[in-house]
């Protein structure tokens, strides 16, 4: 009787149960820390749109150079373009299902916050007022 065959298969199997058990609990947590990130880019991205655009259509600045050779309008569908390609409630599904899309998406989402933090640093200086809110009605 030759049990090598077996032995062989048991020993690959046992191996591969041993690797899952160690690496699981790092993957996950790089994953949820990477899902987080996406997350807080996304609302930052919403939330720069939204005080950009409001700055706009309040200031009439569609056209107004906001730097050198861009305008708010340019600044804004820029936003609205990034926002779409890499930080759209589509591509987050998918991120959360793809484990092979975690390590992939590290540097998009690291490119992206540093996208925002340059466009945080054009917008500074808007000024938008919150709407006021009188007796329960805005």
């Amino acid at each position: 009787m030759n049990f090598i065959p077996e032995f062989t298969i048991v020993t690959i199997l046992l191996i591969s149960i041993a690797v899952y058990i160690f690496t699981a609990p790092k993957y996950k947590k790089k994953k949820m820390k990477l899902l987080a990130k996406y997350r807080r880019a996304r609302s930052k991205s919403l939330f720069y749109q939204d005080k950009l655009s409001s700055y706009i259509l309040k200031h009439d600045a569609q056209n107004e150079i906001i730097t050198p050779g861009v305008t708010y309008g340019q600044l804004l569908k820029e936003l609205q373009k990034h926002h779409s390609v890499y930080l759209s409630e589509r591509r987050y599904k998918r991120l959360r299902r793809n484990p092979i899309l975690i390590g992939k998406n590290e540097k998009v989402i690291q490119e992206q916050e540093q996208r925002l933090k340059e466009t945080e640093e054009k917008i500074a200086v808007l000024k938008v007022e919150k709407p006021r809110i009188k007796n329960g009605a805005v």
